[in-house]
């Protein structure tokens, strides 16, 4: 199969978009990669050139067309531990392991495991981190909140005139504008460090190894859980499906040479992906400018970039913020299922108060857990039987789908209150595709339950893959087989005749 490289397939109409888009993120992503720098003890220098290497790289290689990439703040926090802990040569060395960890991961194509993250959860995340940027901002909104409130409302209100000319980027000219001729402020973006990174390979002690490979393992975790999350954002807003093992490898290949020329490791990053979709950017294009326009920024025009007001730059990520809430998805989400808007409201909070790991992990979790228990509920209907009850009182009850771990607790809980009445319960498997060993025992338990309180379990449309399971674990007899594998209507009509003869 013949390739057709990006810059032969680029869609020209879609250029002024993802110049506005690569121009505009560019300069909300300046004062952010200088800031993250500082914060991680690298300097400033690491991460502005963590912006334009990873924003260039990560882009031209990944699997996200509209995705940013570049430092963030959760990827930070955690540079900043290992720096601390170990110091800044055993801290690149475990960045160079996590963006070559990246890329063995995009290979074995372990990135698709990224969509088993429900719906609500995304939701959550996204909502946290617009509620963490709008909080976060306010110290750059503190050093004049006249022209940071100026520069919200024109974010907010700017869209509804028209969507052609992006509100960002009116945000950052007329605020900047005002700030140098009619509100004065002190508080600017400031000099801007230049010069090319060199290439240099970490060193470290002997003693550190096994650290450096955890650190990085779990570097590389975190920035494959942000990058592809962040893709999911992106794909949400653009309609579009990103390729999520092509985005590790690109995201391993730009962090690994980042790291070997002094600069910090990055991921997709949401903020600068929404702006820069809200500007108009949809392809590789609008992130790789957004890495040249940096680097030209650092190497020749860094004056000009030193005059923007931070106030500017926090009202416009505040605005950002403020859009980036799924209001109406939240409301809708909420409204449709109580369990939903929980598990939002959950791993909203979760983003905010403690970090993106934890709210992932514990509101999937949470999700998984909702899920199971409704389970018991649509999987297990009570079969109506129409003939005459005799001597023994019978009921009959179907499982719909798969009985596995997940759901056998419940179920079988369930079937235990339900029929408490009756002296035989049939139990239909012919609507259930597979059983695993949990599933099995649980019907084992059941059977020995019943049994103890001088009932009995009948099953019924045993399929030819289970007789197997069923037979090794004591769920059935040799003898039990034949009928089991009968369908329900034979089974308890056997049942009826013995009941009758009775």
């Amino acid at each position: 199969m013949k390739k057709v490289s990006f810059w032969k397939s680029y869609p020209v109409k879609n250029l002024k978009g993802d110049i506005i888009g690569g121009f505009t993120t560019a300069i909300v992503a300046l004062p952010l990669a200088l800031a993250l720098g500082v914060a991680s003890g690298a300097g400033a220098k690491a991460g502005l050139y963590s912006a334009i290497i990873t924003g260039i790289l990560s882009t031209l290689f990944g699997g996200t067309p509209a995705q940013v990439n570049g430092p963030t703040g959760a990827m930070t926090v955690v540079l900043i531990e290992l720096s601390e802990k170990y110091g800044l040569e055993a801290l690149f060395a475990a960045m160079v392991v996590a963006g070559l960890l990246q890329i063995v991961i995009g290979l074995l194509r372990l990135g698709r495991y990224i969509h088993l993250i429900p719906q609500p959860v995304i939701v959550g995340f996204t909502n946290g981190i617009g509620f963490l940027i709008f909080i976060k901002m306010f110290s750059y909104y503190k050093t004049n909140p006249v022209l940071a409130t100026i520069t919200i409302l024109i974010m907010l209100l700017f869209p509804l005139f028209t969507k052609k000319v992006p509100a960002s980027l009116v945000a950052l000219i007329v605020g900047t504008l005002i700030g140098t001729y009619l509100i004065s402020t002190d508080a600017l973006v400031g000099a801007i460090p230049n010069g090319l990174p060199k290439f240099v390979l970490p060193t470290f002690r002997g003693g550190q190894l096994m650290e450096i490979l955890k650190s990085g393992f779990v570097l590389a975790l975190l920035g494959c859980i942000e990058s592809l999350l962040a893709s999911l954002v992106v794909d949400e807003m653009t309609k579009t499906k990103h390729h999520s093992n092509r985005e590790l490898i690109g995201q391993g290949i730009g962090n690994t040479i980042a790291a070997l020329f002094g600069a910090l490791i990055g991921t997709g990053a949401i903020v600068r992906s929404v702006v820069n979709v809200n500007a108009g950017g949809r392809t590789k294009l609008s992130g790789i400018l957004h890495g040249l326009i940096l680097l030209v920024i650092t190497l020749k025009f860094s004056y000009l970039a030193s005059q923007i007001p931070l106030a500017v730059l926090g009202g416009i990520l505040m605005g950002t913020a403020i859009r980036m809430v799924e209001y109406n998805t939240t409301r809708q989400m909420a409204y449709a299922s109580k369990k939903a808007g929980t598990i939002i409201i959950v791993t909203t909070l979760l983003t905010i108060f403690t970090d993106l790991t934890i709210a992932v992990a514990l509101g999937t979790l949470l999700s998984m857990f909702s899920f199971v228990i409704s389970m018991g509920d649509v999987y297990l209907k009570k079969y109506d039987i129409s003939f005459p009850e005799g001597k023994e009182k019978i009921a009959s009850y179907t499982i719909e789908g798969p009985l596995f771990f997940g759901v056998a607790h419940t179920i079988t809980s369930k079937l235990e209150i339900e029929a408490e009445d009756a002296d035989i319960i049939v139990l239909n498997l012919m609507n259930m595709p597979v059983i695993d060993s949990s599933g099995a025992i649980a019907l084992k338990n059941i059977k020995q339950s019943l049994e103890q309180n001088g009932k009995k379990l009948v099953l019924a449309g045993v399929k030819e893959n289970m007789v197997d399971l069923l037979e090794k674990l004591e769920v059935i007899t040799e003898n039990e087989i034949k009928l089991s594998r009968n369908r329900i209507g034979d089974v308890l009509d056997h049942i009826k005749m013995l009941n009758d003869a009775s």
